[in-house]
């Protein structure tokens, strides 16, 4: 769990789409998990950020990026609302570590819009790191992200009781499928999280015949 992972998907449809997913960078979580033994029912955890490590490798996934030319090709970055996946997305497509920059920066630099969106976000439930702080706080802290797709300003998807089935969060990343598809973009970077981002590949090899290489349906 300690690698920005970041792998390609081609997907066949009759507009052919590409899509880049990308697994946020090491948060806090993780360390404190992980290393230190921390319970993941701690408060502490609440939508947790990215450690030091994180925001280091989320510079070695910038430069690579920035590197491969893919900022000229991606017309858009989907990212969950969950702040690492936010941190993560800033960091790589905004070419800076700052994320309080402005739209115009954005614009003037030729980036592709960041949108956020609550069905890519990690399993919920139980877990306080999995929950999103309010919307009305991260607008302020990401200013160039675009939460207008985010219906509720609290979390009110995320339990306290219990934790997402495994086949409810399969069911979210086939409708983000679904939806994907029918946008106008053919070029898609995606950011969110490890259990999200199996599922769905499962999902879309075991449910809808895609064929997915083996190494692709692993965390």
């Amino acid at each position: 769990m300690d690698l920005c992972g970041a792998k390609t998907l081609r997907l066949s449809s009759p507009n052919l789409k590409i899509l880049h997913l990308v697994r946020h960078a090491q948060g806090i979580h993780n360390v404190e998990l992980e290393e230190h033994r921390e319970k993941p029912e701690s408060e502490k955890l609440f939508d947790a950020h990215l450690s030091p490590k994180g925001l280091q490798q989320v510079s070695e996934r910038r430069k690579k990026i920035h590197e491969s030319g893919l900022l000229n090709t991606i017309e858009l970055v989907i990212t969950s609302p969950l702040c690492r996946a936010m941190e993560t997305s800033i960091g790589i497509f905004r070419g800076q570590e700052d994320i309080n920059i402005s739209d115009d920066f954005s614009k003037a630099n030729n980036l592709p819009p960041i949108l956020a969106l609550e069905n890519i976000r990690e399993r919920m439930g139980l877990y306080p790191c999995d929950r999103r702080a309010s919307i009305s706080t991260r607008r302020t802290c990401f200013p160039d992200i675009d939460f207008t797709m985010i219906e509720s300003d609290e979390d009110a998807l995320w339990q306290d009781k219990e934790r997402e089935k495994l086949e409810d969060v399969a069911t979210r990343g086939l409708h983000f499928y679904t939806w994907s598809l029918e946008r106008p973009e053919k070029e898609i970077a995606i950011v969110s999280h490890g259990i999200f981002l199996q599922q769905t590949l499962r999902a879309l090899h075991e449910k809808l015949g895609i064929p997915i290489e083996d190494s692709h349906l692993t965390r």
